[in-house]
Parts: C-alpha cells; sequence; structure tokens
C-alpha cells in the first residue's frame, strides 16, 4: 500500500480535503507530520508520495518524480510566511534574526532576500534577535497578535525582487515507489488532482471548517486560501527555476536540478522521462 504523506495546516487543504474526507481508501495510507518531517521520510523511503519543500526537490531530485500541476505557490504575498522585526529591513545591518525549525524552503529563501544586510541567522532563543521567521498557521497566528512593529511577506519581496512567483512546496514520488506501484501512485495522482479541483470550488465550506484556531473570521480564511496558487504552469517553473540559481549563487545548492515529471503514459511505466515530457 503507498503512504502519503500529509501536512496539517492550512495551506495544503484544498489539495488533499477531500481525499482526507474519505471513510475507506483501500489503496493509500495517510502518514501526517511537519513539512521537515515527510521531506526526511520521502528521502528515506520511509512514505511513498508527499508534499515536500521545493527546496528538497532540489537538493534530491534524482530521487523524486514531481506529480504535474500541483504545488503550494503564490504570486505575490503568500500571506503566511513572514518575517517579524522590531526594525525596518532597511536598517538591518549584521543583526540576528532567528529561523523556524519547520521550513527547507523559506529559510534559504530569507538568505538571498537578506544577502546584502550580512544577517546572521540562528535556530536558538537569543536575546540579541531583532526579528523571527515564521510560517504557516504559526506565522498567521502571530500575524493577527499585531504585536510586531515590522512585519515583511517573503514571497511579496521574492516578487519585488524578481517579478516571478515563488514556490514552496512540490507533491512528488520516489522513483523507486511508483516502478514497484506505478497504477496505485497514478489513481492517486488522479485523485489528487480531482481534490484540488472540487476543494477550490468549495472554500467556503473549507474555511468554516477549519478556520478556528488560526484565523479570527471564517472571511480571512476564504481569502488566504483563494490568494494561493497550487499549479505548476510554466511561470511557476521560471520562478522556482531562478530560485534554484540564486541558491546556487549561495553555495546552497550545487547545481539546478531538472524538472523530472510523473511519466503519465502507461506503456513507459519503466522508462526514464524526458524533462520536456509535459510542456507547461
Amino acid at each position: 500500500m503507498i503512504k502519503l504523506g500529509v501536512i496539517e495546516v492550512l495551506n495544503v487543504l484544498p489539495v488533499y480535503y477531500t481525499i482526507l474526507k474519505q471513510k475507506h481508501a483501500s489503496h493509500f495510507q495517510v502518514v501526517k507530520g511537519k513539512v521537515t518531517e515527510l521531506n526526511e521520510k520521502l528521502y528515506k523511503g520511509e512514505i511513498d508520495v508527499s508534499v515536500i519543500s521545493s527546496f528538497e526537490y532540489a537538493k534530491h531530485f534524482d530521487l523524486y518524480y514531481i506529480l504535474p500541476d500541483l504545488s503550494i505557490s503564490a504570486d505575490g504575498p503568500v500571506n503566511s510566511i513572514y518575517l517579524f522585526l522590531n526594525k525596518p529591513i532597511e536598517e538591518l545591518n549584521r543583526d540576528k534574526i532567528k529561523l523556524t525549525t519547520f521550513s527547507f524552503t523559506s529559510v534559504h529563501l530569507i538568505q538571498f532576500l537578506l544577502k546584502d544586510y550580512q544577517v546572521e541567522f540562528t535556530n536558538e532563543n537569543e536575546e540579541s534577535v531583532v526579528g523571527q521567521l515564521l510560517i504557516a498557521d504559526q506565522a498567521i497566528r502571530r500575524f493577527y497578535q499585531r504585536r510586531d512593529r515590522f512585519v515583511y511577506d517573503l514571497s511579496e519581496l521574492w516578487k519585488a525582487k524578481t517579478g516571478l512567483p515563488f514556490v514552496f512546496a512540490l507533491w512528488c514520488v520516489r522513483k523507486d515507489s511508483f516502478a514497484r506501484h506505478p497504477r496505485q501512485t497514478l489513481k492517486l495522482y488522479r485523485e489528487l488532482l480531482s481534490s484540488k479541483k472540487r476543494s477550490l470550488e468549495n472554500i467556503c465550506r473549507m474555511a468554516c471548517e477549519y478556520y478556528q484556531g488560526v484565523f479570527l473570521e471564517q472571511a480571512a480564511c476564504e481569502h488566504y486560501l483563494a490568494n494561493l496558487k497550487y499549479e505548476f504552469s510554466e511561470k511557476y517553473q521560471q520562478g522556482f527555476l531562478l530560485f534554484q540559481e540564486k541558491m546556487v549563487d549561495l553555495k546552497k545548492l550545487d547545481k539546478i536540478s531538472p524538472l523530472h515529471f510523473l511519466p503519465l503514459d502507461n506503456r513507459r511505466h519503466n522508462a526514464e522521462p524526458d524533462q520536456t515530457d509535459y510542456p507547461a
């Protein structure tokens, strides 16, 4: 049975919503965890399919196929990846910022965005820190506390610098898992696409069920979910490739990874796909 990784945060909800509503799913098993945990489980082969940090794909692309037309992205503000500061960003100068431990992509993105300020990063609670990076539901809750003097949306900063959207996460399958379970993988992939389509048509219902504990009101949750992008079309691929280019410049990656998409032709289950098989 295929093991499917599911993050328990709002931003993945439109892809997983109808799947998680199923009472019986005989062909896959849900494994829940934080994104950093699912990154590691997919890398080690403890699960077969999962949403993972886009940086995880870039680092270990040889292990994975990307599931086409699925991502967690933003074309402008993402409204859940925030840098909270006690001073304006332009006044940063050799200051310390605390990073979240629950991200693999955002902690690298911020290093590009702040590379001109010679900022130091830490994972510890130090008195000298001037700000903190938070993601997902935790960042949303902090935002609505309104206790920080300056708040910056990382995706908005990226868009301003590059003019391109940013891809935070991708849905991937291990290549060896697909070789063992091609039919089950393709069936699950079709269900993920169907869930995304149906869920995006019912954002009001999703928000009503899940906004409490994260947002102050349902309408804010609706706006948040409607603003996120779940596609992986050409301009999103361009944004992802540019991010990798910046990571190579910063020596966080050795090279830019090719985009290896899931082979959708049933007659080619054992064939290595050409990276141009699925044009946007």
